[in-house]
């Protein structure tokens, strides 16, 4: 993925757009790319030193400086390297480098010293060959590693990635954005709530004529995180992307020093749903303890929004069900803040029928107790990992069994 300085910018006032590649620059643009595809090719086997000095063999022209960087930064994300060592690098050394000091001390001030015995007598006791054993001594360096794998693509494809792919990097700048989508597919919107919560990203959705408008807090909103919610936000421009017609508006901090600004983007469908999301991995975690439980609940993964008209609504993880007849959802709110935390304590306090649980970490600072017991929605705060027995506890507790004990052991005379 390309980062925001790749970008090409163009700014009107407090508007900011993305550049696509001139017309006139495309034909050397071109070759460019196929320079470069042709640099990784010729490149697998080798270190990603001479991939690199590969890349810098190819000529591009001064104005093109930009998008060579960032084409060349496709190219490499498309590259696999790794560490080609049987025996840990820093045993290596420690081995060399000891030997090395013991060769030292025993000199008098007249001898020299002979690196190509130390290294001989290390890979003999070691038992490799001593080019192999050269090799592998800084062989955890990046640019050591071996490019092992590349896929390959066309100079086209690259080209259109580089522009697809600036839209993304804008996102990284973003504090908030804001998404109109129209659809009427059920698969697609399927696909687009699950990747809000694959990627647990910061969002409110409203309901609006004809579809939702999806509001998500952007990185340079948060205290910490930044990149790696940066990263996740970025990847939902894919599925909005899917979607039949949507429009897109994100505040950046831009320039420097920022200055915040608008930046504007709208299509239509852009292919299908794509590719079935698994679930997180601790949303996942939960289900495989939740099954080696003994109980009667089940737990699968959930397809409902529950909404509540002109108040909001939540999209739950997972629905759990009883043989009686009892229902109720889980949400876990990601890399949620306290205000988010606390919009959802208000739209059960307004009148949410479902029984909800929402599972919030402590860190965030949150009492079980702000939502009352005779809600249908509960939090539960979790540290670390979440429970699957805490969890069973508090779902048993949204059966009419057990609110119907309740509350006869709230209104039982007492002495």
């Amino acid at each position: 993925m390309l980062t925001a300085d790749l970008v090409r910018w163009k700014r009107t006032k407090d508007v900011v757009e993305v550049r696509p590649i001139p017309a006139a620059a495309r034909p050397r643009l071109l070759e460019a790319a196929e320079g470069l595809l042709q640099a990784a090719a010729n490149s697998v086997g080798e270190s990603r030193e001479v991939f690199k000095a590969a890349c810098g063999d190819v000529p591009v022209s001064h104005a093109d400086q930009r998008v060579f960087a960032g084409l060349q930064k496709l190219v490499t994300d498309r590259c696999t390297f790794e560490m080609d060592v049987g025996q840990p690098p820093v045993a290596l050394r420690a081995e060399v480098f000891t030997r090395a000091t013991a060769a030292r001390r025993a000199l008098d001030h007249l001898q020299a010293f002979d690196r190509g015995a130390v290294i001989a007598d290390a890979a003999a006791a070691l038992g490799l060959e001593v080019k192999a054993l050269e090799g592998a001594l800084f062989a955890d360096l990046k640019d050591a590693h071996l490019l092992v794998e590349f896929e390959a693509t066309t100079p086209e494809a690259l080209l259109a990635l580089y522009e697809r792919e600036q839209e993304r990097a804008a996102l990284l700048l973003a504090v908030r954005v804001v998404v109109d989508i129209e659809e009427e597919d059920a698969a697609i919107w399927r696909n687009l709530f699950r990747s809000l919560k694959f990627h647990r990203l910061l969002y409110t959705i409203e309901a609006r004529d004809g579809g939702y408008r999806v509001t998500l807090d952007g990185p340079q909103s948060l205290f910490s995180a930044t990149r790696k919610y940066g990263l996740r936000l970025a990847m939902m421009l894919e599925p909005i992307r899917a979607c039949a017609r949507w429009a897109l508006e994100a505040d950046l901090l831009f320039g420097k020093p920022p200055e915040r600004v608008r930046f504007l983007l709208k299509g239509e469908r852009d292919g299908g749903p794509g590719a079935e999301l698994p679930l997180p991995d601790d949303v996942a975690d939960l289900v495989q303890r939740f099954g080696a439980l003994e109980t009667d609940w089940r737990v699968r993964r959930s397809t409902r929004l529950l909404a509540l008209p002109g108040v909001g609504l939540c999209v739950p993880d997972l629905v759990f069900s009883h043989p009686d007849g009892t229902r109720a959802y889980l949400e876990v709110l990601g890399f949620w803040s306290r205000d988010a935390v606390w919009k959802r304590v208000d739209l059960v306090r307004a009148g949410l029928r479902e029984n909800v649980l929402f599972a919030v970490t402590e860190r965030l600072r949150v009492s079980e107790a702000a939502l009352e017991d005779d809600l249908p929605g509960q939090l539960y705060v979790y540290k670390g990992v979440m429970s699957a027995r805490r969890v069973l506890d508090r779902l048993e507790g949204f059966r009419p069994k057990a609110q119907a004990s309740l509350s006869d052991l709230r209104t039982r005379p007492r002495g």
